[in-house]
């Protein structure tokens, strides 16, 4: 049966161009971080010490971090009702696109699976890499502290490390319980283990702030969490402790500043006690003062660019959007992101 050139771009035609363009936008990402980080001469050194493991990792985290950006858009239903409720999108065709954000997001959900499996190969050849090619003149590119250390270590006792292990951890559980066999049998399994999506961000937030492999260091990352009630901070505590402790053992205990606001006092005693003795002295009523926290910023990075990442309601949204754009006497540059789930 002949194919009507005319049916197959009035049904298929703008879907298959968001297609194109998507793959385009990934190849493009992936191809620009691997010669940045191959051919790049501030990368050089840190190149010649991972070779082609360092351009992998990158270039898989560039496709992650974009598809991480993208998944969660189709799932947006209030969105999609809106759009397609609206003028806002005229074209019937392009309406039916929409239709197809379940494909899209389940695209995507799949590129970040092959990707992660590329990010995860291409470190463990990094991990061992740092340790076989320990290089004692320059001390602050090596992950690892000597000359044939454990790679173990490298994965395990690192931010980025110990982060990316859970990650994968968190995303198996998500993928394998999203196949077709598991949804018909038992959905709830699919629609919680779907919900540690935050889970995932979270860590993944922690997992960016925590990788210094740039020609430039983090300085300092300021952790702020405001809740309601004690119990939203215990499931996140342990983490928080180790990272804590972490630092202190490395001599850098103001390398990461957690601070736990309360907007309630009911339960308070229940944090207390020497599990969590690190977060203790951390742990304030009432609400931050983000003016004063981004004069201390600013002063604290005369001349620099800080990021600063909300994720949250609206309402703290606008605050920190307006303090980033406020001009300070230290010359200091704010670059706001958001991401909500409210």
């Amino acid at each position: 049966m002949d194919v009507s050139w005319r049916s197959w771009l009035a049904n298929e035609g703008v879907k298959h161009l968001c297609l194109l363009i998507w793959l385009s936008l990934n190849g493009l990402l992936f191809w620009k971080t691997f010669l940045l980080y191959n051919q790049g001469p501030e990368y050089h050194y840190l190149h010649q010490m991972l070779g082609l493991g360092l351009c992998l990792s990158r270039a898989s985290a560039s496709v992650l971090n974009l598809n991480c950006s993208l998944i969660l858009l189709p799932m947006c239903r209030t969105l999609l009702a809106y759009l397609r409720g609206s003028q806002k999108v005229p074209s019937r065709r392009t309406r039916r696109v929409l239709d197809k954000s379940r494909t899209f997001h389940i695209t995507c959900g799949v590129t970040i699976c092959i990707f992660s499996g590329v990010h995860v190969a291409a470190h463990l050849v990094n991990a061992l890499n740092f340790s076989v090619n320990y290089n004692e003149d320059f001390i602050e590119l090596n992950a690892a502290r000597y000359r044939d250390e454990d790679p173990r270590k490298l994965l395990f006792t690192t931010v980025p490390g110990l982060t990316g292990v859970c990650m994968v951890m968190v995303l198996f559980l998500m993928v394998t319980a999203s196949t077709y066999a598991i949804r018909v049998s038992n959905y709830d399994i699919f629609w919680y283990t779907h919900n540690l999506f935050f889970v995932f961000y979270m860590l993944l937030m922690l997992h960016v702030s925590g990788d210094d492999w740039k020609p430039y260091k983090l300085r300092r990352l300021y952790f702020i969490w405001v809740c309601r009630d004690i119990q939203s901070f215990c499931w996140f505590a342990d983490l928080l402790c180790m990272l804590y402790n972490k630092f202190w053992q490395e001599n850098r205990p103001d390398y990461v500043n957690i601070q736990l606001y309360l907007s309630q006092t009911d339960g308070i005693q229940k944090i207390i006690g020497e599990k969590y003795h690190a977060l203790n002295s951390r742990l304030f009523i009432g609400r931050p003062q983000w003016k004063l926290l981004f004069d201390e910023i600013a002063k604290y990075n005369r001349g620099k660019t800080v990021g600063v990442f909300c994720c949250g309601p609206n309402s703290l949204s606008k605050i920190l959007h307006k303090l980033s754009n406020q001009s300070n006497s230290y010359g200091t540059r704010f670059e706001y992101n958001k991401e909500s789930f409210s």
